[in-house]
């Protein structure tokens, strides 16, 4: 059984207009997508795109009003200025929203040295018609 935030970003990526969505804040094809709930922790999460091979999105739904959120994440950057952790409570909806007031947002969980740098990439409502291809993924406007 799929979880609905997984059946939407198969949604997104299966589109021309997803993919041309996530390409343009650097998505690549094969990049890893971790699924989390907005609720997890931001060290849960970390856990789960560290044993992939980073760069990784994240993907969560917007608790709101299901838009789906991405997170283009790159973990153990030791270029950057090591910055203090975050708060060992803070979720991955709190870090997708501060992350939208900023290009590039540069963080560090505790259990890591190196601080990581996340991008969020506007909010998708994603819209599908069942049996009737193509959807239509589109950034959200007016946020």
């Amino acid at each position: 059984m799929r979880s609905k935030t997984a059946e939407l970003v198969s949604e997104v990526i299966g589109s021309r207009q997803g993919r041309a969505q996530l390409s343009s804040h650097g998505w690549i094809q094969g990049m890893p997508i971790v699924i989390a709930q907005p609720e997890e922790t931001v060290n849960d999460v970390m856990s789960l795109v560290a044993a992939h091979q980073p760069p990784a999105l994240i993907a969560t739904l917007d608790p709101a009003n299901n838009d789906l959120w991405f997170l283009y994440v790159s973990i153990g950057c030791t270029a950057l200025k090591v910055v203090d952790p975050l708060e060992s409570h803070t979720t991955i909806s709190q870090l997708y929203k501060a992350a939208m007031g900023s290009s590039f947002l540069t963080f560090r969980i505790a259990q890591m040295a190196a601080s990581s740098m996340v991008h969020a990439i506007e909010p998708q409502h994603v819209q599908h018609y069942a049996g009737y291809p193509p959807i239509d993924t589109s950034a959200v406007s007016g946020r």
